[in-house]
């Protein structure tokens, strides 16, 4: 039984099963938006619905590892639209549109280091200050986990025009 009980949490542990797959994040906007920054960045799970408090309109942000879907409040005539990212292409289309767009994601190819120290441009605080959208103005709402791979499945009923494709047929002008 003292092995059963010491076997059980170590298989749990390393099959990679969460003990608790969702959990809201907390915190202030600002602490909200720093850890869902931080998910994305280390390839982890989150689902967010981001309001405007003065005009009720809102964004939802799903994330999972490399792989991002938002649906925006209104691309025009107060329709949804809907971008995902699946890890291969970028498809964009509006709700109740039958056609959309797709192309093809360029692969990330892992830098070098240099020798050479980089040059870091000075940081206008006046600036940032500026563009900072106040935590006054939006409300953020996530959950970290619960996401499945069927949330950056694009829908099968719109027909996807592929730009990437189109692309290979532009001529291009040769280099002198």
């Amino acid at each position: 039984m003292k092995k059963f009980a010491i076997i059980l949490p170590v298989a749990i542990l390393l099959s990679g099963c969460p003990l608790f797959p969702s959990a809201p994040i907390t915190g202030t906007e600002q602490q909200k938006a720093e850890k869902l920054s931080q998910i994305i960045s280390t390839g982890g799970q989150a689902n967010c619905k981001v309001t405007n408090i003065a005009d009720k309109t809102s964004t939802q942000i799903v994330v999972s590892g490399k792989k991002m879907k938002f649906v925006g409040s209104d691309f025009g005539g107060g329709k949804k639209g809907t971008m995902i990212n699946d890890g291969v292409y970028s498809y964009i289309w509006s709700e109740g549109e039958k056609t959309g767009f797709k192309t093809k994601l360029e692969t990330e190819t892992p830098t070098q280091p240099s020798d050479t120290p980089s040059q870091v441009a000075p940081i206008d605080t006046t600036k940032q200050a500026e563009s900072y959208e106040d935590e006054t103005k939006y409300t953020m709402d996530c959950t970290r986990g619960g996401v499945s791979d069927a949330d950056f499945a694009p829908p099968t009923d719109v027909k996807f025009t592929d730009f990437s494709e189109m692309l290979k047929t532009v001529p291009t002008i040769p280099a002198e």
